[in-house]
């Protein structure tokens, strides 16, 4: 069956053969595609963009009904992935050596694939997986770079040979939860629908590239760092932030939290000084901030109703916190914003 969607707009030919195994339907906004699959081979959301000119982000988001192989690698080009499993299971198989190897929930990945050389991620069925690929054109990228920009360019010179010596297999990082904030916030870039939220987008995402360069880096040259919390807790911190996000006017307590999700005080708080470098009672308070400028720009409450509605009870006490954030008050910022809005319908 022909697949109407695809004529109207340009699809990368990338996404033209993945979507070639699922008769889906493809769209575009702001140069993000978006391919939902034939409902008979499952349920997704898979986002495709060009972040440069050396490199492409696929964002799936499956649940398939049969077993699936995408395939990686290029005849023509030395290709780097970055990959992280936020949930689900998968796993990499080099055609070369034709091991499987899991990539593991919440640790960074890199598959270097030489040309000519392919290799594969098997995904499998009745399980839902989200499962970020950051896919890079190594010499393409790395030319860029010209020795001169680096004060060291033994340092460079040691991460390019270092890709080079992890060809055809998955090298797996140690846990990082920071690269699955990123990827929460993503989330809403995603429904860009103004250019502000594109380059958020890519600047999301060139930090969580940068994120796993420095990590793999340090891994090989001077110490993998030992892991404190187990997958499982980690998992259960990364939950807890999405709670917290979206019941910022609740009055979480320390206590309270660690019976949510069974854990004791130290180990909540060491999980979110890794994920979030902060402390509970600061992002707590933060995510309290970051709904009421919502409210401040979304409705018509006032600062009484607003610092209700956010949990607090003591309007001095958010009017200070909400200044040392946004560097002026609720009533100015409200001010500002409408001044703005006003201006920009008048010019339009």
């Amino acid at each position: 069956m022909k697949n109407t969607a695809l004529q109207s707009i340009y699809v990368p030919n990338e996404l033209k053969k993945l979507n070639s195994s699922f008769n889906g339907s493809i769209s575009e906004t702001f140069g993000i595609h978006t391919l939902r699959i034939d409902e008979n081979y499952g349920k997704s959301d898979i986002k495709y963009f060009t972040l440069d000119q050396a490199t492409t982000v696929i964002n799936l988001n499956l649940s398939l009904k049969e077993d699936f192989i995408l395939n990686l690698g290029s005849k023509d080009n030395d290709i780097i992935y970055f990959v992280y499993c936020s949930n689900g299971i998968s796993f990499y198989k080099s055609n070369q050596s034709g091991k499987y190897k899991r990539i593991e929930e919440l640790q960074p990945g890199i598959i270097c694939s030489h040309k000519k050389n392919a290799s594969q991620i098997n995904i499998k069925k009745d399980s839902s997986l989200s499962l970020n690929i950051i896919k890079l054109d190594k010499n393409l990228f790395f030319n860029s770079f010209s020795n001169e920009t680096f004060n060291s360019t033994l340092e460079f010179e040691n991460l390019c040979n270092s890709f080079n010596k992890i060809s055809s297999y998955l090298y797996l990082c140690a846990y990082n939860i920071k690269i699955a904030e990123h990827l929460r916030l993503i989330e809403n870039y995603f429904k860009a629908d103004n250019i502000t939220d594109l380059i958020n987008l890519k600047s999301e995402y060139q930090h969580i590239m940068a994120l796993q360069i420095e990590q793999f880096y340090k891994e090989i040259f001077e110490q993998r760092p030992s892991a404190t919390l187990s997958k499982s807790e980690l998992q259960k911190v990364i939950d807890l932030t999405d709670f917290i996000s979206n019941n910022p006017e609740i009055q979480h307590t320390v206590g309270n939290l660690c019976k949510r999700i069974s854990m004791s005080p130290a180990k909540l708080q060491e999980g979110f000084k890794e994920m979030h470098n902060t402390t509970v009672a600061d992002f707590v308070r933060n995510k309290r901030i970051e709904k009421a400028e919502f409210l401040l720009n979304e409705t018509e409450l006032n600062i009484s109703e607003i610092v209700y509605t956010i949990g607090l009870t003591s309007r001095s006490y958010f009017c200070k916190i909400f200044k040392k954030k946004y560097d002026c008050s609720p009533k100015k910022y409200r001010k500002l914003k409408n001044h703005t809005l006003e201006s920009s319908m008048q010019l339009a």
